[in-house]
Parts: structure tokens; sequence; C-alpha cells
């Protein structure tokens, strides 16, 4: 969601999808998955119906953020992870892969940005997402246990990618960037040792920006805004800049890469 509005707030366009069944980044947009979302706004009906006219455009959402669009999830899209593999069963040449890059082609020409937010897991729909995008942003918390996931997933994704490779189909991506985020700096944190280890196995896909953790951030009414929801007087603006600035800081590094690949025609 920050990375959006940071987006935004540099005059693109943009448009989020949410494709993690716990909705969190819908309702971060404004909208209460339980009460305000059906499975028929989300990315649901078009993988039951991979040939519906308009493709993904059929869903998208206005949201409270000027320039911010949204395709928002629901607990039912769920049912996508039993609904896959069971269309391979009855087809196993069906590339399930390429769902949600077929469905996309209608919205990219409407759309600077367009980015895919997934469950922390390799599910149908990760995979479709992987596939879909030109490029990747891992936000990574410096915690041992967080570092480990990252790396089983990249193995996973790994053997997965062979595997799409086999049946004739590739891709590559623009960049892959790992951003440690929720950086807590305390003497008595664990960061320092992991960072060096994300260092070690990440190499240049790990930016040199780093954001803060901060628990004003996180407690009670502010824990559902970001902070470029936050006005002049919710909290401190020191407090707010300093998880503020580096993500603007990340935005304008993306913004100028790709308006360098736009300048030329990639």
């Amino acid at each position: 969601m920050c990375l959006a509005q940071g987006l935004t707030l540099r005059g693109r366009k943009v448009l989020l999808i949410d494709l993690d069944p716990q909705a969190s980044l819908t309702e971060l947009c404004g909208l209460y998955a339980e009460k305000e979302v059906t499975e028929e706004n989300t990315v649901l009906p078009f993988i039951y119906n991979p040939q519906m006219e308009g493709g993904l455009l059929n869903f998208v959402q206005e949201t409270y953020w000027d320039g911010l669009d949204v395709i928002p999830a629901h607990p039912t899209l769920f049912s996508a992870e039993f609904h896959i593999p069971g269309s391979v069963i009855k087809n196993p040449n069906y590339k399930f892969w390429s769902l949600l890059r077929d469905g996309m082609e209608p919205l990219r020409k409407r759309y600077d940005y367009i980015i895919l937010d997934t469950a922390p897991s390799l599910s149908y729909l990760t995979i479709n997402a992987l596939m879909a995008a030109d490029s990747m942003v891992m936000p990574l918390v410096p915690e041992s246990l967080d570092f480990i996931s990252s790396v089983s997933f990249w193995g996973l994704f790994s053997d997965l990618a062979q595997s799409i490779m086999e049946h004739g189909d590739t891709r590559t991506y623009d960049f892959i960037s790992v951003l440690l985020s929720k950086v807590d700096n305390g003497t008595s944190s664990s960061a320092p040792v992991v960072r060096s280890w994300v260092q070690r196995t990440y190499k240049e896909w790990l930016s040199g920006l780093e954001v803060p953790a901060s628990s004003a951030m996180s407690n009670g009414a502010l824990a559902m805004a970001t902070v470029f929801d936050i006005s002049k007087g919710d909290l401190a603006e020191k407090t707010v800049s300093r998880v503020r600035q580096p993500l603007m800081d990340y935005v304008r590094w993306l913004d100028e890469l790709y308006i360098e690949h736009w300048r030329t025609g990639k």
C-alpha cells in the first residue's frame, strides 16, 4: 500500500490487485472484506471463466486515495487453490500459471503500475502473480525465522520455474529487490546479525534502503493506516518521517528505473 501511495504522489496511476485471502491490503484501501466485498468483486470469477470479455478490468474499484484503484480480496479467494489444480487434472496441458498474466492485458494501457499483493506462501495465485509480474519486491523483516522462510520460498520457486520452463514458458524480471522493513535498531535486536545473512545471500538484490520499525505506527487506531494517511497532529512529524522518508526514497528509485525503461522503449 505504501509503495502504491508513494507512486501516486509522483503522479502515477496505480492499480492494486489483492490476491491474499486475508485481505489486509483491501482493508487498507478502505474496503471491509467481510461486509463490503464478495467473491464476485475479486479475481475469482475470472479464474473460473478465463475467457470472459474484458478480463480483470471487470473487477476494478476506485479507492479513497486519488490515483489508486484496487481489485479487492475476500476470504473465498482460497477456493482458487482447489479450482486451479482441478482444471489441471482435467487438462494436463493447461497453463494455469498464465491466468492472471492474460487477464491483466486489458489493464496495462490504463495504469502506469499494477501491483500484485500475494499471500506469504507459494500458492497457485502467488505462482500466477510471479509469472505475470515484470519485477519483484520482497519486504523482509530481519528476524531469523523470516529470513529462513524467504530462503525456502526462493528454493521452491526455483524448482517451480524449472518445471514451467520445461513446458515451454519463460519469464524474466526487470529487477528483484529485497527491502528490509520493520528494522529494529535497538541494542538487543538481532537485526545486525540477520542483516549480514541477508547481505551474503541476496547480494545485489538487497536494497541499500531500510524501513525502520516504529511502535507508534502499529499501535491503536493507526494500525490500519499507513504513513501516508497520517495527518499532522496524529503523530510527531519526526516519528512519521523516520518511516516515510526511506519509503519515498525507495519509490523514487523504482520510478526512476522505470522512467529510464520507458524512455528506451523497454
